[in-house]
């Protein structure tokens, strides 16, 4: 585990209630994976179901998480804010539950200067809830 949940707003940008990701677990320059705990008071549960948004939020901040992560041992200082370009070959295949753990991956398809093409999976039980291409710019 590279960043814990008592860290992970460290790398970040979103803070309380809107955190989707608990820790950053590896982070290189192909990819990043983490790891989320659905609680009983996110703000996206309803009736016990986790919304299609918020895990489409979670790959976004497990890439914030891992950008981050990747920034500050280049330079030290605040991490780079990145903003979503495009949300792209959105595929729901499950649906995620109360106190299901998330388990995300990120790979890099491509970069050109700080436009980042990824895809992100998130599974909870070795099943695939929901995967999609991301554009990624870095501010």
């Amino acid at each position: 585990m590279l960043i814990n949940k008592e860290n992970i707003t460290s790398i970040i940008p979103q803070k309380a209630p809107f955190v989707m990701i608990d820790s950053l677990l590896s982070a290189d320059q192909g990819g990043f994976q983490s790891i989320f705990t659905i609680a009983p008071d996110n703000l996206f549960l309803e009736n016990g179901i986790l919304s299609e948004s918020a895990l489409i939020e979670n790959i976004a901040q497990t890439c914030a998480a891992g950008f981050g992560y990747l920034n500050s041992l280049e330079k030290e200082g605040e991490p780079k804010i990145g903003f979503i370009g495009a949300v792209t070959q959105v595929r729901i295949e499950n649906q995620a539950k109360l106190n299901d753990q998330i388990e995300t991956s990120v790979q890099i398809l491509s970069t050109f200067d700080t436009i980042h093409l990824i895809e992100g999976t998130a599974k909870s039980n070795g099943e695939v809830l929901l995967s999609c291409q991301m554009k990624i710019v870095l501010a």
